[in-house]
Formats: C-alpha cells, sequence, structure tokens
C-alpha cells in the first residue's frame, strides 16, 4: 500500500544557529493533531470520502463510512494510515489517502505586553519564539529590553514552572529565537520600555529610556551633562508602592570615588537644581 501524506508547515524565517545558553525545552518533532484542529482528507480518485474534518473535543472526526474515528495525539501521517487500513477492511482496495492540517486550533499559545497584536495564536508545527512574534506583528517602538517566556514543564511527573528572558536587541537582529521552539501554553511576555526623567540644570532635561544597569551619572551623561550654575547635589524622587522617597547624592563624591554611583530605577525623577552662590 502506497502511502502519500503532506503536512505543511508555515515557517517565516531561515532557522540560524543560536548559542547554547538559549536552549529551552522544545516539543516533539512531529506535529500531533489535537481537538480543534481541521483536518483537510484527500482520497485519489474518490471523492465521496475527501473533505474537511475537524477534530472533536473527545478527539474524533466522522468520517464518511467509518463513522467516528480516533485522530487526536497522532500524525498526519499516522492518521493517513490508520485511515487508509480501516477503509480496506471492508469498502476500498488499496486507497490512498492524503491528510494535511488544514486549520491549527488545538495548541495555544499567549503573546502578551508590547507586540502589534497581542492575543492568543497557535502552533502549527514546530513554530519558533522567533516567528510567533512576527505573525503578532512584531515589536511595537515601546518595546523594552526583555521577552519573557513562561511555560509549565513536567519533570519526574511533577509540574514546574520555566520561566526565559531573551533580550528584544538579538531577537530584532535574529540572534536570537529562531530555534526556540514553543509549546502548548506557552505565554511570551514583551516589556514596555522603562524611563527615567530628568529635569534642572542639564542640557537636555526631558524624559529618556531607561537601560539595564544604568547609573546616576550614566543618566546625567546621557541629558547631556550638567550646566553651568549646576548644583553638586542631586535629588532622586522615587515612587514604591504608593509611598515617595526622595534621596540626595553628591554628584561631585561620586566622581572622586568618594560615594558608590548609585543605579537609578525606572520612574526615578533626577532633579539637578541651581547651586547658590
Amino acid at each position: 500500500m502506497r502511502l502519500v501524506c503532506l503536512v505543511w508547515v508555515l515557517v517565516g524565517f531561515l532557522v540560524a544557529p543560536v548559542a547554547a545558553q538559549e536552549e529551552v525545552p522544545s516539543a516533539v518533532a512531529g506535529y500531533r493533531v489535537g481537538a480543534g484542529d481541521v483536518l483537510r482528507v484527500e482520497a485519489y480518485n474518490h471523492d465521496e470520502i475527501s473533505g474537511n474534518f475537524a477534530v472533536e473535543v473527545e478527539g474524533e472526526i466522522s468520517f464518511p463510512m467509518l463513522g467516528r474515528v480516533e485522530v487526536a495525539g497522532q500524525t498526519t501521517s499516522e492518521i493517513a494510515n490508520h485511515l487508509e487500513e480501516l477503509l480496506e477492511r471492508d469498502y476500498y482496495v488499496d486507497v490512498q489517502l492524503q491528510v494535511e492540517v488544514e486549520e491549527y486550533h488545538s495548541k495555544p499559545v499567549t503573546v502578551l505586553g508590547e507586540v502589534a497584536r497581542p492575543g492568543t495564536y497557535y502552533l502549527e508545527g514546530k513554530t519558533s519564539l522567533h516567528k510567533i512574534l512576527a505573525e503578532a506583528g512584531g515589536l511595537k517602538p515601546t518595546a523594552g529590553q526583555f521577552v519573557e517566556l513562561r511555560r509549565v514543564q513536567v519533570v519526574d511527573g511533577v509540574e514546574q514552572p520555566f520561566v526565559r528572558t531573551f533580550g528584544t536587541v538579538p531577537i530584532l537582529k535574529g540572534e536570537a529565537g529562531r530555534d526556540i521552539i514553543l509549546q502548548q501554553g506557552d505565554v511570551i511576555s514583551v516589556s514596555a520600555k522603562e524611563q527615567f526623567f530628568i529635569t534642572g540644570e542639564v542640557a537636555k532635561p526631558g524624559q529618556y529610556d531607561l537601560t539595564t544597569g544604568m547609573t546616576l551619572m550614566q543618566a546625567i551623561s546621557h541629558a547631556g551633562g550638567q550646566g553651568k550654575f549646576a548644583s553638586q547635589t542631586v535629588e532622586v524622587h522615587r515612587t514604591g508602592d504608593g509611598d515617595k522617597e526622595i534621596f540626595t547624592f553628591d554628584v561631585s563624591h561620586i566622581r572622586k570615588g568618594k560615594e558608590p554611583d548609585p543605579v537609578i530605577k525606572a520612574g526615578d525623577v533626577l532633579i539637578i537644581r541651581r547651586r547658590f552662590f
């Protein structure tokens, strides 16, 4: 018996190697059909048994002459093989079937945060992190520095949370995310930009993007440096858990190494006042 079975897997990007540290537990290689998927079955010279068949909640399809047939958890190749065997028992001789997934609906993942179209997407065979972000319209200009992948994996029969964080810059450059294969139930979150505000005696007061580990002196430099009449005392106004705190730093001491250069946080407001003569 000759078996013809094609599985169309949409791929939007060339596969590029990524560093070993970016590897995460991946799904099985072959796509396995689940409830909600729609199968397209083509029978050579037998239009009466060709058509689209939805996989019902119980994991079965209702197939002509055969009635309800279990297909969930099988690949399209296995389904085609199984249907041929059943049909050849009583109805046909050497029937040839081609089975493919017409619509993918059984393996949802969730994309949240700073993407063009956040929402639920469905895995189509082996689907990479890079590809699902593209399906979600790509990253918005407001995207921050990180993309977080969350999943539940089973280790020794026990469910354990798995969290992995990737930089948005490597993903945008195509250096990461192409070989990260997603699994059903994964949640992908794209962070928003974190910012700080600086005002007073600096060359370019305003709101700026915050980078990881940015210090007070780096923030001042980012704003063009202190003005001619700037005080050496800088106030950092910070709000956390509803409470507002004010920290005071002497930048002359920081320059001389007498005080550590503090790391600023998202939402900080830096105030550099004019000095008194």
